[in-house]
Order: structure tokens, then sequence, then C-alpha cells
């Protein structure tokens, strides 16, 4: 491209010294007349009057333009400057916010709204200065002036359902995050929150809405989605048994059911309704299906229940039946003791309690242990020795929130303790490892996600 240029303006300077060789050659002359006076030159003058007389008016032409233009030139000089000045507050006061120094945010957050017109983005800087300085107010108002601007609202939003949720109004945190929701209800921590504070708060059909607009975005994987789904049912089908609607409540856990066989919760409500509408056998065959996926002692009581049997010995026969597939879990083996037990059968209560408990026995194990020596009238010693290990033993499985490790006598949809929905899983202490990835889990600024990725 250079050469081509280069090129291009030799070509010219030779085409006008040929022109100036070719007028020197033939100089010609030139007579002009006008009013009484008469100009007498040869061509080659002529031309060189002409292109002085041009350059003269290029020249004044653009002095005019220059003083014309100054004022405005300096004006825009001027506020170019203030710009840069502007953006330089800006950034240091994003960067002291960053380093936690308050003061110096505050003071380049007032620099930048007095050097920029841009309320988007001083506005932010002001929220955080505020809030860092502590002034819940200052930050509020800035979060609500943003809500003013069209692509400050949704950012505007989330630190609004931020100081809503820190001063414990979950109401108005709701409504913000609803808000949230209209406007990006693809983005993660919009549908994470709003969903974990309709459950919070018992919006169950709210709540599975929310689950399924995250399904059809992707924002909730199909196979968590699917689990929250089912329990959200159960949840209702609990509301719809308060109404007396016996019937939906029966159909809405036998929806449930079907796509998650595997959560004991749901598996023992279907269970309930189905014994309560008489129908003891598929109560049974329920809970034969969620044995074999995930034994747990609810599940027996249930079972031996559905089946309105009464005979201990019996009985014992019934649970055989209701573990044999799952047979070497210690579950298995602990209420078949149990059963073994109120059946006044020692020996196998204590063969299969050996079996659950190996060499190290939970503190369960060593209960019932010690309960059997106690009936079967042995040693009171063993008594004893049973009951000192039971205070020394492993922890047994119990509910265990999945989000946040605390503990729960039994299950419920809604952690108490960090208000995540449908963690709490039957487990061992640290066992129940990472349910949820490391972004969904429980954040202090918003409540635990329930619906996670």
């Amino acid at each position: 491209m250079t050469f081509l240029r280069t090129l291009f303006w030799f070509a010219v300077a030779a085409v006008l010294m040929f022109g100036a060789v070719w007028l020197a050659e033939r100089p010609g002359a030139v007579t002009v007349q006008w009013r009484g006076w008469r100009l007498d030159t040869s061509v080659g003058v002529l031309f060189a009057a002409l292109l002085v007389v041009i350059l003269l008016a290029v020249a004044l032409w653009l002095l005019y333009r220059w003083i014309v233009g100054a004022p405005g030139a300096l004006l825009e000089g001027w506020g170019e400057s203030r710009r840069r000045r502007g953006y330089r507050a800006l950034t240091q006061g994003l960067a002291a916010v960053a380093a936690g120094d308050a003061a110096e945010a505050q003071k380049n957050a007032r620099k930048a709204e007095q050097l920029l017109s841009e309320p988007s983005l001083t506005l932010l800087l002001s929220a955080q200065a505020a809030q860092l300085n502590g002034d819940r107010d200052g930050a509020k108002r800035a979060f609500q002036s943003m809500l003013d601007d069209e692509q400050m609202a949704f950012l505007g939003l989330r630190g609004l359902i931020t100081q809503s949720l820190g001063d414990g109004n979950q109401a108005q945190a709701l409504d913000y995050a609803e808000r949230a929701f209209r406007l990006r209800p693809q983005t993660p921590w919009v549908v994470h929150s709003l969903f974990d504070m309709q459950a919070q708060i018992g919006r169950w059909q709210a709540a599975q809405e929310t689950l399924e607009a995250g399904l059809r975005t992707r924002v909730v994987t199909a196979d968590k989605g699917r689990t929250l789904k089912a329990l959200l049912l159960v949840e209702r089908s609990r509301e719809v048994e308060r109404t007396g609607k016996d019937g939906d409540a029966l159909g809405l856990a036998r929806e449930a059911f079907g796509l998650a066989p595997e959560r004991i919760a749901v598996a023992s409500r279907l269970a309930e309704l189905q014994i309560k509408a008489g129908q003891g056998g598929r109560a049974m065959k329920t809970l034969e299906r969620a044995w074999s996926l995930a034994p747990h002692p609810d599940l027996a009581q249930l079972y031996l229940k559905a089946s309105g049997e009464s005979d201990p010995l019996k009985r014992v026969g019934l649970v055989r039946r209701l573990v044999e597939q799952k047979i070497d879990d210690a579950e298995s083996h602990i209420a078949i003791a149990q059963a073994a037990l109120d059946a006044s059968l020692w020996g196998e209560a204590r063969r299969h309690l050996e079996l659950a408990g190996g060499e190290h026995p939970t503190a369960r194990v060593c209960r019932l242990m010690a309960d059997v020596e106690e009936r079967s009238g042995g040693d009171p010693a063993k008594v004893h020795d049973w009951l000192a290990r039971a205070a020394q033993a492993p922890a047994d499985r119990a509910w265990r929130c999945s989000a946040c490790g605390a503990h729960h006598e039994a299950w419920r949809s809604v952690c108490e303790s960090c208000g995540a929905f449908g963690t709490l899983h039957w487990r061992a202490p640290g066992t129940y490892g990472h349910i949820l990835p490391p972004e969904a889990q429980p954040r202090p600024a918003l409540p635990a996600a329930g619906a996670r990725t």
C-alpha cells in the first residue's frame, strides 16, 4: 500500500514537471483589458498568479474556520478533560471499594458524580461506597435510583434484594426477586433465589412454576429438577389434604413417587395416603420398591402398619420380605433385629445387630444391644457396657442438610438452618458430600438456593 501511494505522488510530480517544461518552451502571451486598464503577461506567470490566489483563498478559509470553531473546540477539549478526570475518579473509587477503603471510595464517588453526567456508572460506585461505609439508607437510595435506568435496573434489584434479606424483610425481597425474574428469567441466581424464597414461605405452586421456568432455560438440570418437583408435589399434597381433598392429595403423591421413588420423604408420603385410603397392599408394594432404593426406619414402620399384622412373629417375616432386596444394608439388619426384639427372639436380634454394627457399631446399634441384654434378662454389667459404648460410638445416619450440614430430627423440605429446599438426606456425618455444586452453596447475601444446577 505504501509503495502504491509513493508511486502515485511520483506520477503527480512528473506530470507537474512535464507541464512546467511544456509551458516554458511555449511562453505565449496574455493580454487583459478592463475599464481602461491593460495587462500584458505570459501564460506561465498567469498560471502562477492563479495558483497564488487559490492558495491565499484556502488559507483565508482555514483561518475563518479556526476562528469560528475555536470556542467549541476549547469547550470540547475541556469536556474531554472533565470526562477523563471523571473516569479516573470512577476507577479509583472502584479500586477503593475492592480494597475496603470506605472513605476513599465515597470521596471518589462524589467526584465522579460531579464530573460525569452518566448516573448509570456513578450510581453503582455510590451504592457500593455507601454499603462499605455502613450507610444502608444511602445504598438503598442509590439502588432505587438504578431502577429508573433500563440498563441498571437489574443490578439495582439485586442490591435491593440483598438489603431486604439483610433487614429480614422477606416480603420485600420476594417482590424485588419477582421483578428481577421478569427482567431476566434466564439468570441463574434470580431463579435460585426466587425459588428459595417462594419455598421458604410455602408458596409451593409458585415455586413449581419458577422451577419449570428454570428447566426450560436450562438453569436447572433435568435430574435436579425432577427431584425438586417431586418434593414440591409432596408439599402440595399435604396442602391439598388439609382442605379435605384426599383423592387429589393421593394423585399428587403418586406423581411425586413416579418422579423420585428414591427419596424417602416421597415414598413415605405416598404410602401414608395409600394406607389412609385403605390401600394397604399398594402401600406395601410402594414401600418395598422404596426400600430397595433407600432403606429407612420409617419405611419399615409404615410397612408393618400397611400390613395390619399384629402378631410379633409374623411381623418378623413381613420385615424379612421388605428387606430381602437390600438384605446386606445395615438398616435392613437393624429392621429385622428390631422386629425380632419385639418378638422376643433374642438370638436373632443379637445376630442381626452384630451384622449391622460390624467392628465399630454405631450408637443406635449399641443401644439396641443394651435393650436386648436387658429384656432377655442378661447380665446387668453387659447392659451398662453397651450403654457406655453407645456414648462413645460413631454417630448414626440422620437427616442432614447437604448444603450446610445441619442435623434435623425429622425430614422437612426446607432446612431450618440455611433455608435451602430439598437438601435433607439420610446420611452419616461427613458422608453427604457436596450434593450441590460450589456456585449453588448458601451465600451471605441471598438465601441458600434449592433449585440448583
